[in-house]
């Protein structure tokens, strides 16, 4: 099994569960496995999540751009 951990040069908002952050590391474990991101939350703590965990956050230059809810 190939594990494959990549540092993003480009800086990646998200929000996760525990509220914003940023990616630092993001882990491959292989076609069968989900992809893990390492986040530094907003409050410093360090977290990993699935994809599924997490959204890119707004960001209006590239057109990420969500609605509020109503």
């Amino acid at each position: 099994m190939s594990i494959t951990i990549y540092e993003p040069i480009n800086r990646l908002d998200v929000i996760t569960p525990k509220g914003p952050g940023i990616v630092w590391l993001v882990t491959e474990y292989g076609h069968e496995s989900y992809t893990v991101y390492t986040v530094i939350q907003e409050n410093g703590e360090i977290w990993q999540w699935t994809n599924k965990d997490m959204r890119a956050a707004q960001n209006i230059t590239f057109g990420r751009i969500y609605e509020r809810p109503k």
